[in-house]
């Protein structure tokens, strides 16, 4: 439990207070708000924007599908961001 709790605050999450179980929070641009419920070694992942919810039981697999996500929404801002551009707008 530990290890997620570390790799969360590395990844910029903030532990959401009054809660039974320990939950993290970040928002990411273009992603909405990103919710982690650590329970006995396993962490469950929520966007509640995007409708996923997937669970970990390894650290290593949730930091990775956290920075896929992270790249995945910094591509698509991009993209966007070169639309407008070309568009004049």
């Amino acid at each position: 439990m530990m290890m997620f709790s570390r790799m969360l605050r590395r990844q910029g999450f903030y532990r959401v207070k009054n809660q039974a179980e320990p939950v993290y929070m970040k928002h990411g641009v273009g992603l909405g708000g990103i919710y982690v419920r650590i329970e006995h070694k396993k962490a469950l992942i929520q966007v509640r924007d995007l409708g996923i919810e997937e669970e970990f039981t390894r650290v290593k697999k949730l930091e990775n599908f956290i920075s896929s996500l992270d790249e995945q929404a910094y591509r698509e801002k991009c993209f966007i961001v070169h639309r407008m551009r070309g568009t004049g707008s």
